[in-house]
């Protein structure tokens, strides 16, 4: 078994308009046992959708830039994180959270998830996924509020789509 990988250039990669997402898992490097490996990379304004991972806690590292990392657990617990460099925040399993890049430059993050296949299930997924009467009838609004709704999974948002 390989100790090394070259994570930057062999990682699962997903380019998109406002970032970048690199994710390794035990597939394609089988020495991760307990751990996965993500890193994202976003462009000033850029946010990493909401999204919960429901087999993992994790851990983020701000490698550089300024984030803003938002967290929401059970009991309406919210947490609004403001980081830099060095700075480090948690995530318990299957919270609701994001990151937001709040500075005027590209925003570097490295997080570790406590388990070498972590689950994700996007917030746009799950919102897409739900029939619009539903919606309309949960929040009290016309149903053409949530036209608007894309289908296809965010990821990385990055301001209005025209």
């Amino acid at each position: 078994m390989k100790n090394a990988f070259k994570f930057e250039k062999s990682a699962d990669r997903k380019e998109l308009p406002g970032g970048t997402l690199l994710r390794l898992t035990k597939e394609l490097f089988p020495a991760l046992k307990g751990i996965g490996l993500n890193a994202i990379r976003l462009k000033k304004g850029a946010i990493r959708e909401p999204h919960i991972h429901p087999n993992c806690a994790q851990l983020d590292y701000v490698v550089s830039g300024a984030a803003q990392v938002g967290i929401i657990g059970p009991n309406k617990e919210v947490q609004i994180l403001d980081l830099g460099p060095g700075d480090l925040s948690y995530v318990p399993q299957g919270w609701l959270h994001w990151i937001e890049n709040k500075g005027p430059g590209e925003l570097h993050t490295m997080i570790m998830l406590t388990h070498e296949l972590p689950e994700t299930i996007e917030f746009s997924d799950m919102l897409s996924q739900i029939p619009k009467p539903t919606l309309a009838k949960i929040f009290g609004v016309s149903q053409a509020t949530f036209d608007a709704i894309p289908n296809e999974t965010v990821r990385i948002g990055f301001g209005v789509r025209d």
